[in-house]
């Protein structure tokens, strides 16, 4: 079950079936490769997870430091 329709079902004042999402990574990707032996591993890996969480339709749990971690990158990027 999709996080936006678990959020739906307990608006609704539903019970929804309690799961976990399951994170799949796509080890010759361009962004992933780049995580290897990077000074800001940790940033960009969460921010991948942020984005697979944003993409599947969830909510962060820490918007701001979301935000902060994706200006820091693009600040070194340019």
């Amino acid at each position: 079950m999709s996080g936006h329709l678990a959020r739906l079902l307990k608006q609704a004042g539903q019970e929804a079936p309690s799961s976990q999402p399951i994170l799949e990574v796509n080890a010759e990707h361009a962004l992933v490769r780049r995580l290897d032996g990077s000074e800001r591993f940790d940033d960009l890996a969460q921010v991948l997870f942020d984005q697979a969480v944003l993409a599947e339709g969830g909510q962060l749990e820490d918007p701001a430091g979301y935000v902060r971690r994706v200006n820091a990158l693009l600040a070194a990027g340019a």
